[in-house]
């Protein structure tokens, strides 16, 4: 039961810390109109809530593994590679011309740094207890 509690409190903590990425991220300059920055706004929104859920599944799968340090870290790198698949597809299918790099690259900033925040803040939650509940177990067993 304690496990099912720090992955909920690994839940809610990347919830509260993706928001305030979200908000920090906010403050960056935005060139579109207000109905583009208003529809980009909610896509990251739902983004970082889709991204906490998919981190906790993943993380979830790698705590019931065998090696849990090296599936959770493996996890974590997973996690922080996927959103930088999507600038990489974007230039594989729109191509490298016409593209205003200042508008794109303060877009990835925007879209980037609350997953990342929400999958480290997982990694970090777990990473702190699961470790030491394994060692607990094993001294209560001997």
């Amino acid at each position: 039961m304690r496990t099912a509690g720090v992955f909920v409190l690994a839940f809610v903590a990347s919830i509260v810390v993706g928001v305030l990425a979200f908000a920090a991220s906010s403050l960056l300059p935005d060139w579109d109109d207000a109905a583009g920055r208003g529809l980009g706004e909610a896509f990251r929104a739902v983004l970082i809530v889709v991204y906490v859920i998919v981190a906790v599944t993943v993380y979830g799968f790698a705590a019931w593994r065998g090696d849990r340090e090296r599936h959770l870290k493996r996890g974590l790198q997973i996690l922080c590679l996927v959103p930088l698949l999507i600038p990489v597809l974007g230039l594989i299918d729109n191509g490298t011309h016409h593209i205003q790099w200042l508008r794109e690259i303060v877009g990835a900033v925007q879209m980037f740094v609350p997953l990342w925040l929400v999958a480290l803040v997982q990694w970090l939650i777990l990473h702190m207890y699961l470790p030491r509940r394994a060692a607990h177990a094993e001294l209560v067993a001997t």
